[in-house]
């Protein structure tokens, strides 16, 4: 009867048994529950006692005075029958031989296979998601020099590691985490065990490509099934856990946990009971020794030596070239040596020997080299003649086969002799070279097999995505190092202010920190209540996230937090000059509190405001930021140099009452900072004059949409693999403090 409802008239039942989400329960010993409840209270987390334990044995259930539940735990842990089900799984039979009809050239094939949905680009839905929150993305999704290219997994440092290092090891690398996924489903309609033990080795190889350490990964499984109650829907689910159990123990990689849907029937135009194609997806995490010793899979230099990892067999069955030219063939087969191969690709990252690794996954060997190609904006010309095999292979089976294991690497040829010793044992040969020629040449004895220009490739895997080059303002190849920030005599107090739904306060807090302040992250109700008084710090930061889950609109219940609940505080700070800093939902605070751009009376209508993206949905990308020199901004003074860091919002359109407006924001110099390029993707929300942070007329206030406080390591820059260094965040922050 305590229980917090959100729907008033739940019966006890009803809320004992609801899977209602993000609660949790915990075991607290009594004289620690004040401590506690007053935590959860000043944080605006609701939190209450249930119960407690009994050394009886039963579980007793009140609701109120009234006992409506009393199990023996030994009932409750044991009683349930055990279950007898019937489970079959034939065979498939092989269709008969299909009709003759067109065989697409090597080069027509592999475009057609660029443009399947499983391998194309899968762009427009991975920047629909925030992979930069907590500054912990040292591997992004999206990879190359363009920023676009099909990464075989995320190398992730958690904000805690960050925290625990030592500050003077910080700029070296600290240890991280890749996180990869394997899903082959159509394997799964031929053999469900063929299925698990493909979608294991692909989560491994995954992450492996990108330098986790193969003897460090776990794995969780996600299947999505059918009625498991009917005998052929539960014997594929039976044989794919079969094949799951076979893999772990072959690899070593234990399951950690996993989750399932089943029950997955519809109803056909037929009016017959269907099953959805019984799926399992692996996701698989390895730790990373140091994530400044990483690797990407896009192609680095022109010369560089392409060796192939892992043999080839003439194992089209379930392939994705047989959904262009139906036809049988085996299945990929286990490969009994694939962790001797892991580990000595591991050793050859770790070493420094790798410039680019790619799993050879769907589409083959083909599709391999053509991402890898597209995402470096390079060409390869290869021959495949010397490819490890123990079999005599088609055209097909050499372009297009999924066999297991493999990999394809780019070495630079001094590394070449290290690179090859490692491979004792493994299977590999050098097939070609990395060429400066924008285009795919694959060879045979001499003989082509397809050629094909690079931009042709990528406008079919693309899609209706037009490729978009880079805008870089530097070249490339130049390694661009940002000036340390000058050491200070004192630590600054910094307020790091923090509301129900804002994440990245950690991140702001770290970056204050490495450019010599003294951060603390206090919630808005300890102001509220007095426990902390803002004129006790030297700056303030209003973090982004989602404050309030921006319900009424993004920063919205937070400027009314500060408009009408802290305002003498928050005005009084910033009348005295004191630095405050608004970053994405921050800034929108800031804005719809009246503090920015500042020249209009608190209660007077806004003629600034920021809103949804002009693409209507959230982004997240790298851009470019253009300092303005003639800004009173203390924030961007003294700085020359673009700065390079993502944003991640889907309201950070700023938008003004009309022309005069802008204008008068131009001529005030209250633009601080501008988005460097026209149009999308620079400017990736729409903003009028393409304006990314305004100041107030003072310069002490600052607000932008973007988040320099994810880009304060070397290691956090997405071009790190190819070179690129600087333009980080960081100089922001310390002309913050600076001026404290």
């Amino acid at each position: 009867q305590d229980v917090p409802l959100k729907y008033p008239g739940l019966r006890p039942w009803e809320i004992w048994l609801s899977e209602a989400q993000e609660r949790m329960v915990l075991a607290v010993p009594p004289p620690h529950w004040p401590r506690l409840q007053a935590i959860c209270a000043g944080q605006d987390v609701e939190a209450f006692c249930l119960g407690e334990f009994e050394p009886t044995g039963r579980m007793r259930i009140f609701y109120g005075p009234r006992l409506v539940g009393d199990l023996s735990m030994a009932f409750l842990h044991d009683g349930l029958p055990v279950r007898h089900l019937q489970a079959q799984w034939p065979p498939p039979t092989p269709d008969p031989a299909p009709a003759a009809r067109h065989t697409p050239s090597p080069a027509e094939a592999l475009r057609q296979l660029l443009a399947l949905p499983n391998i194309r680009s899968k762009e427009a839905v991975v920047r629909r998601y925030d992979h930069e929150v907590q500054g912990g993305a040292a591997v992004k999704p999206l990879v190359g020099a363009a920023n676009h290219g099909p990464g075989d997994a995320a190398v992730l440092c958690p904000l805690d590691v960050q925290l625990a290092t030592p500050a003077a090891r910080r700029p070296a690398g600290v240890q991280g985490v890749a996180l990869g996924n394997g899903i082959c489903p159509a394997f799964g309609e031929l053999d469900p065990y063929a299925m698990a033990w493909a979608a294991i080795d692909e989560a491994l190889r995954n992450v492996v490509a990108v330098g986790a350490d193969p003897d460090t990964v776990a794995i969780l499984d996600n299947f999505c099934w059918g009625n498991p109650n009917l005998p052929d829907r539960l014997g594929g689910l039976v044989r794919c856990a079969q094949g799951c159990y076979d893999a772990a123990v072959a690899y070593g990689t234990p399951f950690i946990s996993g989750k399932d849907s089943l029950n997955n029937e519809y109803t056909g135009a037929d009016g017959e009971k269907h099953a959805i194609p019984g799926t399992l997806l692996i996701s698989a995490l390895g730790l990373v020794p140091d994530v400044t010793h990483t690797t990407t899979m896009d192609l680095k230099r022109p010369g560089n030596w392409l060796i192939v990892v892992g043999d080839t067999r003439p194992e089209l069955g379930g392939s994705h070239y047989r959904q262009l030219v139906p036809g049988h063939g085996k299945l990929p087969r286990p490969v009994p040596d694939a962790p001797l191969r892991f580990r000595a690709l591991h050793q050859a990252i770790r070493a420094g020997l790798v410039q680019a690794c790619h799993d050879c996954s769907e589409g083959g060997l083909a599709v391999a080299l053509a991402e890898m190609s597209l995402a470096g904006r390079l060409g390869a010309t290869v021959d495949l003649a010397t490819l490890p095999s123990e079999h005599i292979l088609s055209d097909e089976a050499l372009l297009f086969a999924e066999s297991l294991s493999r990999f394809v690497v780019e070495v630079r040829p001094e590394d070449a002799p290290a690179f090859e010793a490692l491979l004792t044992g493994v299977p590999y040969a050098c097939i070609g070279l990395v060429s400066g020629e924008p285009t795919l040449h694959v060879n045979r004895s001499g003989q082509p097999l397809l050629t094909a220009p690079i931009a042709e490739l990528e406008i079919a895997w693309r899609g209706h995505l037009a490729p978009r080059p880079g805008l870089p303002p530097h070249d490339s190849r130049r390694t661009i190092q940002a000036s340390p920030p000058t050491p200070l005599t004192h630590a600054p107090r910094i307020l790091i202010l923090h509301a129900n739904g804002t994440n990245r306060d950690r991140d702001a807090a770290l970056a204050c920190e490495l450019a010599g302040g003294a951060p603390e992250i206090v919630h808005i109700n300890q102001l509220l209540a007095g426990e902390r008084a803002l004129h006790d710090y030297q700056m303030l930061v209003i973090p982004g996230g989602f404050s309030y889950g921006d319900d009424l609109g993004a920063g919205v219940l937070w400027a009314t937090d500060l408009r009408h609940r802290l305002w003498a505080q928050v005005a009084a700070f910033a009348a005295q000059g004191r630095p405050v800093l608004g970053i994405c939902n921050g800034f929108q605070a800031l804005v719809k509190a009246g503090l920015l751009p500042g020249r209009a009376a608190p209660d007077a209508p806004r003629d600034v405001t920021l809103t949804y993206n002009e693409a209507a949905h959230f982004e997240c990308r790298w851009v470019y930021l253009q300092p303005n020199a003639h800004s009173p901004s203390l924030f961007t003074r003294g700085l020359t140099e673009p700065i390079y860091c993502p944003v991640a919002h889907g309201e950070g359109r700023l938008a003004v009452r009309d022309a005069a407006v802008a204008a008068q924001l131009q001529a005030d110099g209250l633009v601080a900072l501008t988005y460097l390029g026209e149009g999308y993707p620079a400017n990736p929300n729409g903003s009028v004059l393409n304006i990314a942070g305004l100041c107030n007329p003072a310069g002490n206030v600052l607000g932008l949409m973007p988040h320099p406080e994810d880009h304060i390591f070397p290691w956090q820059h997405p071009r790190r693999h190819r070179g690129e260094r600087g333009l980080s965040g960081l100089a922001l922050f310390a002309n913050g403090l600076a001026n404290c």
